[in-house]
């Protein structure tokens, strides 16, 4: 499945379509503080990052299910499957993994000895970690338990110029996916070779849902199923973050949530 799927990343889009459902808005909410980061997690419960180092999580009708409070806003944050939540903090260059309570179930400081100046860091796997090396522009697997580095590959040049330009980094199905601001969505194998790049610049967030990739595209969702190449579209109120589940929009803008209900 990795050989033919890597195969279609390298292939134009063969396929795209226009969904199109019906979207009933079910809740609005206000929030106090502004929103800097959104996103989904396996079951479809939502969470957001404030600029004052909150996260809260609402499940699919609005209702706050749990708030996290910390000094500093997350620089990378990954929800995942909603049971053991990620995020890092580039500041003093530690990470923490948190029960859907919120409630810190493991914090650790990312040994020096595997990156100088880790910029992003992101779970691979339950047990493993990528980083971001500031140092050299560098992409490393980490293994935890043997305490070593699996892959340890230098971005090409044409695919950063710069390491601000690298603002989110994770890893689904097997592929590592880096998010470019000025380029796009860089997307690697699992040994951090480069395999294609969607070019999209100024784009600020990207999610999966199921085996597809979706990104913002003018008023519009784009959707990039993995495994078939296939590309199809939904329409979307604009938002700053729109994400989308089997059963919600969710358009998060500075300070509102709209909910939205799909029907096909």
């Amino acid at each position: 499945m990795i050989k033919t799927t890597q195969y279609l990343f390298c292939i134009s889009l063969i396929c795209c379509s226009t969904s199109l459902y019906a979207q009933h808005n079910i809740e609005t909410l206000t929030l106090t503080d502004e929103v800097i980061f959104a996103a989904v997690d396996r079951p479809g419960e939502l969470y957001v990052v404030t600029k004052k180092g909150q996260i809260q999580r609402f499940d699919v009708n609005g209702k706050l299910l749990g708030e996290y409070k910390h000094n500093t806003s997350p620089t990378l944050f990954d929800p995942r499957d909603g049971a053991r939540l990620f995020a890092y903090f580039r500041e003093d260059q530690h990470y923490v993994f948190l029960n859907p309570s919120f409630d810190v179930t493991a914090s650790y400081a990312l040994d020096s000895s595997f990156a100088i100046e880790p910029w992003l860091v992101c779970v691979s796997g339950d047990h493993n970690l990528w980083v971001l090396d500031a140092a050299d522009k560098s992409l490393k697997r980490i293994n935890v338990a043997a305490s070593s580095v699996d892959v340890d590959v230098k971005i090409p040049d044409q695919q950063a110029k710069d390491i601000s330009e690298l603002t989110f980094m994770r890893e689904y199905q097997g592929f590592l996916f880096l998010l470019n601001k000025e380029k796009g969505i860089l997307i690697f194998s699992s040994m951090g070779r480069w395999l294609k790049t969607i070019e999209r610049p100024a784009l600020s967030y990207f999610n999966f849902m199921g085996e597809e990739l979706y990104y913002p595209e003018a008023d519009r969702i784009k959707l990039f199923n993995l495994f078939t190449a296939e590309t199809r579209t939904i329409t979307s109120k604009p938002g700053k973050f729109i994400l989308i589940t089997d059963e919600r929009i969710f358009a998060v803008g500075d300070f509102l949530i709209d909910f939205f209900a799909l029907k096909p």
